[in-house]
C-alpha cells in the first residue's frame, strides 16, 4: 500500500499551515505573471487541494473556523472603509441598488423555480432569496485599486448591507415557519433582536470605542485587538439575534468608521492582517466546497445548475445596468456594480444548507449551488480588476490638479509623549497623491551636552519613523545641531524645501511678547511656509466634528486654499463634519469659499453673534468631541489683527480638554516641488553575509541578539556585552515590533567603525517579553557614534521599508543558507 496515501488528507497542524502558508505565497506571484486576479488563484488552490480533488487537506472544522474569520474580515473592511458621508448623501443610491438587486432575483428565481424546477412556494422563496443575497467577493480588489470610495463601489457596498439583510430574513422567515410555524411572536422577536443589533452597533460601540480610546494609554496592539474584538463580538450578537454573522461583522466596520482614520497606521494593520492572512483563508475554504465531479453524474444537476447560474447572473446584470438610468453611472461604473453584487459565498452556502437541512431542497439545488457559487467567484474578481483598473484611472484625472501641490511635511519632536501624536497629525493632512516622504527632525543645542541630545532625539526620530512605517508611509528624518533651535529648523526648512510643519504646543501661557513661545514664535517670524501649532488634548479618531475659525478677509491671503485643503484632507479621513463659525456678515462668503475648495467634505456653516466676546459665544457650539481648527496669519499679512495673537491662548484656556490646532496660513502660493534625487536603498543597507543567523533561539530579546552578534563579537566578550547592551537600551520605552513577526533594533556605538546591519531569522518562531505574536524575523542595525545621525536614521528608514514588505516573513523562513536570506532581502530593496 502506497504509504503516502495513508497520510492524506493532512491533518498535522504544523504541516496543515506550512501547506496553506505556501500556497498564500507562490499563487498571487503565479497569478501576476498570468495577469489573473489572485482572488481567482487562491479559489483554484482551494479547489484543487480540496477533498473533491487532490485531498490534500480536509475542509474541517479549522478551515471552517478560518475561512468565516476571512468572510467576516472582508465584511468589516467593507464597513469600515465606507465613506459615511458620501453614504449618507447618497443613501437613496444605496437603498434603490439594494432594493433592485434583492427584488429582481428574489421575482425571477421564485417564479424560476415555481415553473421550470416545480418547487412548492416555501422553497421557491427560499430558493429566491439564495440569488437575492451576495458576497463581496471582489471587494479586495477596488480596495487595492484605491477605488473604495468611488461613488459607484460605495453604492454598492451600501446596498449589500440591504439586500442581504432582506435575503437573510427570508431565510429567518422561511425556515422559522416550517420549523416552528407561522406567527406574530416569532416576526416580532425577529425584528426587535435585529433593531437593537442596530443600535447596539451604530450608538452603542462608536460611544464604546470612543471611551477606551480616551481612557488608556493603548498603543497599536492594543487599538488592533479593540477592532477585531468588536468585530467578533458584533457578528454573535447578529447570529443571537436570528441573521448571520456577516450582517453584524459588516455593522461593526460601520460602528467603528469614525474611529479609524483612512491614513492611519491601525488601518494599516488591519489591512495588512486581512490581505495576508484571514482573506485568503476564506478564499481556500470557499474552493475546497466546489465538487466537478456531481456535474457527470446525471443530467439533473446540470440542469438545476444551469438554470441557478442564468438566474444569478441575469438579474444581477440587470440590476446593476438598472443604475443607467437611475443614478447616470456608465459602462465602466455598472459593471463594477454588478462585480460586486454577483459572486455568492457565504449567504448562499448558508441558506441552500438550512434549505436542505429542513427538506426543502434536495441534492440537485446544493450542487448547483456550489456550481454558482464557482462560477460567480471567478466572474466578479476577473470583472472587478477589469472595469476596476478603469475607474482607477478615471479616479486619477481630477486628482491632477492636487498632486501638483507637491507636500514636504517637516515634524520636529521635542517631547517623547507627544512625538507619535504629531507623526499622526502629518499623516492625516498628508495629501492622497503625493509622493513626499514626512520629514521627522530633531534640533539638538550646541554645548557641553551635544552629544547626549543628539543621542536622545535619535532614539526619538527611530521611534517616529516606525511609527510612520505602520502607516506603509516614507519618512526622511533629519537631524541638525545649532545653537538655535529655531535657526536650526528654519535653516532646515530653507535646505529641504519644506511646504509644511506640524509642531506641539502645550497651551500654557508664555511671556506676553510670545504666543506659543520662543521657538516657536521665531520659527513663524523668520519663515513664510503654512505651519500647524498643535495642542492635543485628546485621541484624533474620536473626533465627531471639525470645527474651523478664520479671521475675516483671510480667504484674500495667498495660502487660504492650501490651508483649507488641509483641514478638509483632516475632516474627510476621521469621517467628521466640517462646521465653518463666523460672524452673520461674514459667514457666507467663507463657507462659499471652503466649498469651493478640494476635496468634497459635508461642510454647515454657523453664525456667531454681533457684540459677543468671540470664546463665549463659540462655547455654545463646542461640543465633547469636537476638534477646533484656528486659521491664522502672521503679523505681515493683510488680514491680520491685533486680536490673533491673543486667541490661541484664550482658546486653549477655555477649551482645554479639545484638541485644538492654530494653522497659520502660508505666505507664498506652494511651487510644484521636485523629490530630491535618492539612490537606490542597497547603499543604504550594508548586509555582508558573515551579518545574518539562521535558526535563533532563545526567550528575551537580548538572547537573541547575543546570537546574532557573537560572530562579528564574539571574539571580545565586553565588546559584545556593551554592543548588545546599547541596542537593548535603545528600544527602551518603545515598542521593537515593525509587522507581526518582525522586531527592529538599532543603536550608535563606538564598536563599529562603518554602518552594518544584521537579520537573523526563527523558522518556528520565538515568544519574547513585549510580543503579541512569535517573531520569525529580527533586524539589527549598527551605526559608528562617528557617523552623522543624519546617516545613522537614513539606514533606519531603508531597513524599516525592508521589512514592511509583503511576503518577507514567508521568503526568509523558507531561506535555508545565509545567502539565500541576503538574496530575499536584497530583492525587497526599492529601486
Amino acid at each position: 500500500m502506497n504509504p503516502l496515501s495513508l497520510a492524506l488528507p493532512i491533518t498535522n497542524p504544523v504541516q496543515v499551515f506550512a501547506l496553506v502558508m505556501g500556497i498564500m505565497v507562490v499563487v498571487p506571484v503565479l497569478c501576476s505573471r498570468l495577469r489573473v486576479p489572485s482572488v481567482i488563484g487562491l479559489l483554484v488552490a482551494g479547489l484543487a487541494i480540496g477533498p473533491n480533488a487532490l485531498d490534500l487537506l480536509a475542509r474541517d472544522p479549522t478551515m471552517v473556523l478560518l475561512g468565516t474569520v476571512g468572510l467576516l474580515y472582508i465584511m468589516f473592511l467593507a464597513g469600515l472603509e465606507l465613506d459615511l458621508e458620501q453614504f449618507r448623501r447618497y443613501r437613496s443610491h444605496s437603498l434603490l441598488l439594494g432594493l433592485m438587486t434583492f427584488a429582481l432575483p428574489q421575482a425571477v428565481g421564485t417564479a424560476m423555480a415555481r415553473t421550470l424546477l416545480g418547487f412548492d412556494w416555501f422553497a421557491a422563496v427560499l430558493l429566491g432569496s439564495v440569488f437575492a443575497s451576495h458576497t463581496l467577493l471582489a471587494y479586495p480588489i477596488v480596495s487595492r485599486l484605491g477605488i473604495a470610495k468611488h461613488l459607484a463601489v460605495a453604492t454598492a457596498v451600501g446596498a449589500t448591507i440591504f439586500t442581504d439583510t432582506l435575503a437573510l430574513l427570508v431565510l429567518a422567515v422561511i425556515a422559522g415557519t416550517v420549523e416552528e410555524g407561522m406567527n406574530v411572536w416569532f416576526i416580532a422577536r425577529l425584528l426587535g433582536l435585529l433593531g437593537a443589533l442596530v443600535v447596539a452597533a451604530l450608538w452603542g460601540l462608536p460611544r464604546l470605542g470612543r471611551w477606551f480610546y480616551r481612557i488608556g494609554a493603548v498603543g497599536g496592539e492594543g487599538e488592533f485587538l479593540f477592532a477585531i474584538a468588536a468585530v467578533f463580538a458584533t457578528a454573535t450578537l447578529a447570529e443571537l439575534a436570528g441573521v448571520e454573522a456577516i450582517i453584524g461583522a459588516f455593522l461593526a466596520g460601520l460602528g467603528l468608521n469614525r474611529l479609524v482614520p483612512e491614513n492611519s497606521a491601525l488601518m494599516s494593520r488591519l489591512h495588512f492582517v486581512g490581505n495576508a492572512l484571514f482573506i485568503p483563508f476564506f478564499l481556500l475554504a470557499t474552493g475546497m466546497l466546489v465538487d466537478i465531479r456531481v456535474f457527470v453524474s446525471g443530467p439533473g444537476a446540470l440542469v438545476v445548475a444551469a438554470a441557478m447560474v442564468g438566474t444569478v447572473t441575469v438579474t444581477k446584470w440587470l440590476a446593476a445596468e438598472s443604475t443607467r438610468f437611475l443614478f447616470g453611472f456608465d459602462r465602466d461604473e455598472r459593471r463594477v456594480v454588478f462585480a460586486l453584487t454577483v459572486p455568492q459565498a457565504a449567504a448562499t452556502l448558508a441558506a441552500v444548507l438550512i434549505g436542505y437541512e429542513i427538506g426543502l431542497f434536495g441534492s440537485d439545488v446544493l450542487n448547483g449551488a456550489i456550481l454558482m457559487i464557482l462560477v460567480t467567484c471567478f466572474l466578479g474578481p476577473w470583472l472587478a480588476e477589469k472595469y476596476g483598473r478603469r475607474l482607477a484611472r478615471q479616479e486619477a484625472g481630477p486628482l491632477r490638479e492636487e498632486a501638483g501641490q507637491s507636500q514636504r511635511i517637516l515634524v520636529p519632536l521635542a517631547n517623547p509623549e507627544t512625538a507619535e501624536r504629531m507623526v499622526d497629525v502629518a499623516l492625516l493632512i498628508r495629501a492622497p497623491t503625493s509622493t513626499q516622504p514626512l520629514y521627522p527632525i530633531t534640533i539638538a543645542r550646541d554645548g557641553p551636552h551635544v552629544q547626549a541630545e543628539v543621542a536622545a532625539g535619535e532614539k526619538m526620530l527611530g521611534h517616529a519613523v516606525l511609527h510612520a512605517a505602520a502607516a506603509d508611509v516614507p519618512v526622511l528624518p533629519l537631524t541638525r545641531v545649532d545653537l538655535n533651535v529655531a535657526h536650526g529648523l528654519t535653516r532646515a526648512i530653507k535646505e529641504t524645501s519644506i511646504s509644511t510643519v506640524v509642531m506641539g504646543w502645550d497651551g500654557t501661557a508664555v511671556a506676553q511678547r510670545f504666543i506659543f513661545g520662543s521657538v516657536s514664535d521665531q520659527l513663524l517670524a523668520e519663515t513664510e511656509v503654512m505651519v500647524l501649532m498643535c495642542r492635543m488634548a485628546a485621541p484624533l479618531n474620536t473626533t465627531r466634528r471639525v470645527l474651523l475659525l478664520a479671521p475675516p478677509q483671510a480667504e484674500r491671503e495667498p495660502g487660504f486654499a492650501d490651508a483649507v485643503r488641509v483641514v478638509k484632507h483632516v475632516a474627510r479621513r476621521l469621517s467628521a463634519r466640517l462646521v465653518v463659525l463666523a460672524r452673520p456678515d461674514q459667514l457666507d462668503l467663507l463657507v462659499g469659499n471652503v466649498e469651493r475648495v478640494q476635496p468634497r467634505v459635508p461642510t454647515v456653516g454657523i453664525e456667531l453673534p454681533l457684540g459677543e466676546n468671540l470664546v463665549q459665544a463659540l462655547a455654545a457650539h463646542v461640543a465633547p468631541e469636537d476638534l477646533l481648527v484656528q486659521l491664522s496669519v502672521r503679523h505681515r499679512a493683510r488680514s491680520w489683527r491685533p486680536s490673533e495673537e491673543r486667541l490661541p491662548r484664550l482658546l486653549a484656556g477655555r477649551f482645554s480638554a479639545h484638541t485644538l490646532i492654530v494653522l497659520y496660513l502660508a505666505e507664498t502660493e506652494v511651487d510644484t516641488l521636485v523629490a530630491p534625487a535618492q539612490g537606490r536603498s542597497a547603499s543604504l543597507l550594508p548586509l555582508p553575509v558573515e551579518d545574518v543567523t539562521l535558526d535563533l533561539r532563545g526567550s528575551t530579546s537580548e538572547e537573541v541578539l547575543r546570537q546574532m552578534m557573537r560572530r562579528p563579537f564574539g571574539d571580545e566578550p565586553e565588546t559584545l556585552r556593551r554592543v548588545v547592551s546599547s541596542l537593548i537600551s535603545t528600544g527602551e520605552g518603545y515598542s521593537p515590533v515593525l509587522v507581526p513577526g518582525v522586531v527592529f533594533y538599532h543603536a550608535h556605538t563606538p564598536e563599529v567603525a562603518e554602518t552594518r546591519s544584521f537579520v537573523g531569522v526563527s523558522r518556528g518562531g520565538l515568544a519574547l517579553p513585549g510580543t503579541a505574536s512569535p517573531v520569525h524575523v529580527f533586524f539589527a542595525l549598527l551605526t559608528s557614534d562617528s557617523a552623522p545621525s543624519e546617516e545613522h536614521l537614513r539606514h533606519l528608514a531603508a531597513v524599516t521599508r525592508v521589512a514592511r514588505r509583503e511576503g518577507l516573513v514567508e521568503s526568509l523562513c523558507r531561506a535555508v543558507t545565509e545567502e539565500e536570506v541576503v538574496r530575499v532581502v536584497e530583492e525587497q530593496l526599492p529601486a
